[in-house]
């Protein structure tokens, strides 16, 4: 007598968005960007379906349409590197002069960016980006200014005007955030120096000096933590944000210009009601 077999149909995954170069680059045609433009790239990789090609494939993508007379943007900061009593993470006590006396300097070729996408950690491989100097906010760039936009990143006030940020804004760029939501949108940092009154923290770093390592004191904002959605929401509802979807991922496209404009009022006025409540 044959056997009865039962077959067990497990329950079929929703259906994966899978994308060519071709059609990246006609999503990031149709959010505004275009040639020349100076663009500053933050992207969540894993909300963006199935590339065929990856994180490469995308950054190409980015390259054509923007053209070698555009530049790319993408933060690859390196918090890890902070003196232990000035990280968020903790480290225990006994162990800080341990990590003083033994830890590696910044290396802009070397070390490697914190929590970042894999998207980061390919556009580094590329030829022709450039990395600034800085062992907590560098940036890499690639195209027409990167070299002028990672040149003399100021160690004080690292996300300052003049800044590889502020030189964004300066070079009137562009934010795409693909998948990314507004708290993860570094350009309103920027806004953080023009329209908060912050206290100013003191932060060690090490970087290589003479083939040694020094421990580098920067000045710093003591930046709190803050919902950004707000200033995204304000941003939409003045029609300042263009959108499209990659796979499933929302994408957005904004001057940079206009994001600090109006992060920095918004800034400016939550402060006036923060102390008002506080008098």
């Amino acid at each position: 007598m044959a056997e009865k077999f039962t077959y067990i149909t497990l329950d079929e995954e929703p259906e994966t968005v899978v994308s060519t170069k071709e059609d990246i680059c006609a999503q990031l045609e149709s959010l505004g960007i275009q040639r020349g433009m100076v663009i500053l790239v933050q992207a969540d990789m894993k909300k963006l379906g199935y590339l065929i090609g990856g994180e490469q494939m995308l950054i190409e993508a980015l390259m054509e349409t923007v053209g070698y007379e555009g530049t790319i943007v993408m933060p690859t900061f390196t918090p890890q590197m902070a003196d232990p009593a000035c990280q968020k993470k903790h480290i225990a006590r006994m162990y800080w002069e341990d990590v003083r006396q033994h830890a590696l300097p910044f290396d802009k070729k070397l070390s490697a960016p914190e929590k970042a996408d894999a998207l980061i950690y390919q556009f580094l491989r590329n030829e022709g980006v450039v990395r600034s100097y800085h062992p907590l906010y560098s940036f890499a760039a690639w195209g027409k200014y990167a070299k002028i936009l990672c040149d003399k990143h100021p160690l004080h006030f690292g996300l300052n005007q003049d800044s590889p940020l502020g030189k964004v804004s300066e070079f009137n760029g562009y934010v795409v955030l693909l998948g990314c939501d507004y708290n993860d949108c570094v350009m309103f940092q920027l806004a953080r120096y023009h329209g908060e009154q912050l206290p100013i923290k003191l932060i060690s770093a090490p970087i290589e000096n003479n083939s040694r390592v020094q421990w580098k004191d920067m000045l710093e904002l003591d930046f709190t933590k803050q919902d950004m959605g707000e200033i995204g929401e304000i941003m939409e509802d003045k029609s300042v944000v263009r959108t499209t979807y990659i796979g499933t991922a929302k994408c957005r496209f904004f001057s940079s210009r206009e994001a600090v404009t109006l992060a920095s009022s918004y800034f400016h006025i939550h402060n006036d009601e923060i102390s008002m409540l506080e008098n």
